[in-house]
């Protein structure tokens, strides 16, 4: 449960859906918060489809400890806001997140929200 549904940092006891890790990084579904952090690559993102996990229930990505996000990563991106609809929540003010999906024109698929404010 969230004292604010749209701030992922507000969940007081979350419920962990699903969660894969490698040694760089992580994917954890909580609560409808899909938190990534770390490096956010090919390998982390094929462990994490071949969980299954549905993307539908997704209300926010939490990107503010991503330090690379590469093309696995932007596709994983875009799966949530397809499955979501246009204006998903992403907290995050991380160059190594708006960069690329500024380059790549996903940004405006996303509430792009700073933590900092």
């Amino acid at each position: 449960m969230s004292t604010d549904p749209t701030d992922p940092a507000g969940l007081t006891s979350p419920v962990v859906e699903r969660a894969v890790h490698t040694e760089m990084g992580s994917i954890t579904l909580v609560d409808g918060a899909l938190r990534l952090s770390g490096e956010i690559d090919a390998h982390l993102c094929g462990t994490w489809r071949g969980s299954g996990t549905d993307l539908s229930g997704v209300q926010v990505v939490d990107a503010r400890e991503v330090t690379f996000l590469g093309s696995s990563g932007l596709a994983l991106l875009a799966e949530v806001a397809r499955a979501h609809g246009r204006g998903v929540p992403l907290w995050t003010a991380q160059r190594a997140v708006l960069r690329p999906l500024r380059m790549t024109g996903l940004e405006p698929l996303f509430d792009v929200r700073d933590p900092a404010t």
